[in-house]
């Protein structure tokens, strides 16, 4: 399955592994905005009357990683502004057999909850860096240590040699 370079797997937002990236795709668009796709069937999202905002989540919701205090943006390419919008729009999509994208916008916990994953991954990414130079430093330093001594050795026996 071939995907464009602005997908990502699901490995850094939904905390899932990739077990589930046949069926889900996210991107992150800006902070707080969620594109998801959807297999056709059960799509486990049950919201408030009269709005969009997820109150609880099972199936295929619970797998992408989508968390109660969400609302509802946009599905299959159209917005959604009321609950009734929603529920025709996601029948339509869950009995057309397709696969469909749903956008979310998240709650302010899970926005500051990704900041955190994304600042913890950059600073475990710095670090990591920063071993690797000082490892990669330390063999160049034993490596040449090395040559040197061979060096060394072969001078002081090309001297025992001609001292002879």
């Amino acid at each position: 399955l071939k995907r464009p370079a602005i997908f990502l797997e699901l490995r850094g937002f939904c905390e899932r592994g990739a077990a589930f990236a046949d069926f889900a795709i996210m991107v992150s668009m800006q902070p707080g905005i969620c594109k998801l796709e959807f297999a056709m069937g059960a799509h486990g999202l049950v919201w408030k009357v009269g709005t969009t905002e997820v109150e609880r989540v099972s199936c295929q919701a619970l797998l992408l990683g989508v968390k109660p205090g969400w609302s509802i943006s946009m599905i299959d390419g159209q917005q959604v502004i009321e609950s009734h919008d929603a529920w025709n729009l996601l029948n339509r999509c869950k009995k057309s057999g397709q696969k469909y994208q749903i956008y979310f916008t998240k709650d302010e916990a899970s926005i500051r909850e990704d900041q955190a994953k994304a600042e913890e991954e950059k600073a475990r990414k710095a670090r990591d860096a920063e071993e690797r130079k000082k490892r990669e430093e330390m063999e160049k330093k034993i490596r040449e240590d090395a040559e040197k001594k061979r060096a060394d050795e072969l001078a002081s026996k090309k001297q025992e040699y001609w001292d002879k």
